[in-house]
């Protein structure tokens, strides 16, 4: 099976969302998805430099409902690392180094392809082991059913088999911009959406581009040539009008959504599997925005 690469630009973009968002959204992944039973949470500094300088995605001081007090470490992990055993350990040892607590690690992995890591190293004088957490087989709506919005993004991380591809992504969607529109964010969250719906498969992101087109942007019903060719076909008496106008509009949806889709940043080949057209033709159209 092919690995999956995620380039250096769309890595970056899905960091800074983690890192935007995960004030807001921490406790709810602590208590869903690694299921802590947690009393106090503290922040502490994140850089631990030693003879290497890391910084952690998550690193919080920990107190449970038993008083036990842990550091609690948080790496998001996009595709399969071979060496991100070392990497926990290397951590887990800085961390314990400096802090003299116990340390609690986890990956959590947002990847398309199945978790390949390994997670544990025994040695005859080392053993080591920390725990990968799949996204994916978290119920999406345990986040869409957050009243922020900062959570709700990560719900096109999760699972939709309860509602199938096509019902889920709708409804992540349909939800995230009205929070958007509720919160007065501008369209701040449904912009984290389209970077982070990059990191599932084509066949999502491909209902999430036809979602764009058919939901939120330009329809055939209110174009001029449709409403032209309608009343022209209806005082001839003929269909002629009609058809002729419906093609015209489709025709300028079309070109109206592409045009929208690459000012979001969609690239050539999402926006022609989008729309059926093809790839010259949407190149064509970029090259008509830049005349105008």
């Amino acid at each position: 099976m092919k690995e999956e690469v995620i380039d250096q630009k769309q890595g970056n973009g899905y960091d800074k969302i983690i890192k935007e968002n995960m004030d807001a959204a921490l406790p709810a992944i602590m208590e869903n998805v690694l299921s802590l039973d947690i009393s106090e949470s503290i922040e502490i500094p994140d850089d631990i430099q030693y003879t290497k300088e890391r910084k952690p995605d998550v690193l919080k001081k920990i107190t449970d409902r038993n008083n036990n007090e842990y550091v609690l470490h948080i790496e998001w992990q996009s595709q399969n690392d071979k060496n991100m055993v070392y990497r926990m350990a290397e951590y887990a040892v800085m961390l314990y180094r400096k802090y003299r607590l116990p340390v609690k690690q986890y990956v959590i992995f947002v990847g398309n392809n199945g978790v390949k890591m390994i997670t544990e190293i025994k040695h005859e004088n080392l053993k080591f082991r920390y725990k990968i957490i799949d996204f994916k087989k978290f119920d999406y709506k345990l986040f869409l059913n957050a009243e922020d919005p900062a959570i709700k993004v990560f719900a096109i991380l999760g699972n939709f088999e309860k509602d199938g591809d096509e019902k889920a992504v709708e409804n992540i969607y349909n939800e995230v911009r009205r929070a958007d529109t509720e919160g007065l964010t501008g369209k701040k969250h449904y912009n984290q959406l389209r970077v982070l719906v990059q990191l599932r498969n084509e066949k999502i992101n491909l209902k999430f581009n036809n979602m764009i087109s058919t939901s939120s942007f330009y329809k055939v019903e209110k174009d001029a040539h449709y409403l032209i060719g309608k009343e022209q076909g209806l005082e001839e008496g003929k269909g002629i009008g009609i058809e002729q106008g419906i093609e015209k509009g489709k025709e300028e949806e079309k070109r109206e959504t592409a045009i929208r889709m690459k000012n979001l940043g969609f690239e050539a080949e999402s926006i022609a599997k989008s729309l059926n057209i093809s790839v010259r033709n949407v190149k064509k159209l970029q090259s008509e925005i830049k005349d105008q």
